[in-house]
C-alpha cells in the first residue's frame, strides 16, 4: 500500500513542484494563507486521485496483489500528506518570507478545512467521478475572480477582514475540537470510500 502512496508522488512530482512554487509565489506577494492553504490542498489531492480514474488506470490496480481497501486507504494517506506538507510550507514561509511568528489559528483552519474538503470529494469522486468536481472547482472560482474583476473589486479583502473578525474567537481548545471532528470525518469518509470502491465493477 506504502507503495501506492510513493507512486501518486513520483508520478505527480513535476505537478507538485510547480503547484509548490506557485504556492511560495503567492505567499511573497502576501496572498492570505488561509486561501492558499485550501486551494492547493484541494487541487493536490483531486489532482492525484483524478489520474487513477482511467479505466486502463482501474484494471491495472485491479490485478495487483493489493485489496481495493489498501487502494483507497493509499489515497486518502497520500491526500493527508499533502495537506502535511502544505502546512509545513506555510509554516516555512512565516519564518522565511515573513519573518514573523505563524498563525497557529489560521493553520488550524487549513487543517480542518482540508481534511472536511477532502471528506467530501473522495467519497462524491468515487461514487462518481472527480471530473464532475474539478469542473465545478474551476468554474467556481472563474465566477469568483470574475465577480472580483467587475463588481466587487474587494473580495479578498472582505474575506480577509471575515476571517481576522472570526479568528479570535476562536481558542486553542475550540481549535483542537475542531481539529478532532475534522479527523473523526475523515475516518468516516474514508471508511464509506471503502464501500463504495469495493462495489464496484470494472
Amino acid at each position: 500500500m506504502l507503495q501506492l502512496v510513493k507512486k501518486d508522488f513520483v508520478i505527480h512530482k513535476i505537478i507538485l513542484l510547480c503547484m509548490l512554487a506557485g504556492l511560495i509565489i503567492y505567499m511573497v506577494l502576501d496572498v492570505s494563507p488561509i486561501f492558499l492553504g485550501l486551494i492547493f490542498s484541494c487541487t493536490m489531492t483531486l489532482q492525484i486521485f483524478s489520474s487513477d480514474e482511467k479505466r486502463t488506470a482501474q484494471i491495472l490496480l485491479s490485478s495487483l496483489p493489493l485489496t481495493r481497501r489498501e487502494i483507497v486507504s493509499s489515497k486518502y494517506i497520500a491526500a493527508f500528506l499533502y495537506i502535511a506538507i502544505i502546512i509545513c510550507i506555510l509554516i516555512a514561509g512565516s519564518f522565511i518570507v515573513h519573518q514573523e511568528q505563524p498563525n497557529w489559528i489560521h493553520l488550524g483552519l487549513v487543517a480542518v478545512a482540508s481534511l472536511v474538503v477532502v471528506a467530501f470529494m473522495y467519497p462524491f469522486s468515487y461514487k462518481f467521478a472527480s471530473k464532475y468536481l474539478l469542473i465545478t472547482f474551476v468554474i467556481g472560482f472563474a465566477v469568483y475572480f470574475l465577480a472580483m474583476k467587475l463588481f466587487i473589486h474587494d473580495l479578498n479583502d472582505q474575506f480577509r477582514a471575515i476571517i481576522l473578525k472570526v479568528t479570535p474567537l476562536m481558542e486553542s481548545q475550540a481549535m483542537f475540537f475542531a481539529l478532532i471532528a475534522a479527523l473523526v470525518l475523515y475516518g468516516v469518509s474514508w471508511i464509506l470510500s471503502v464501500k463504495i470502491y469495493e462495489q464496484k465493477v470494472f
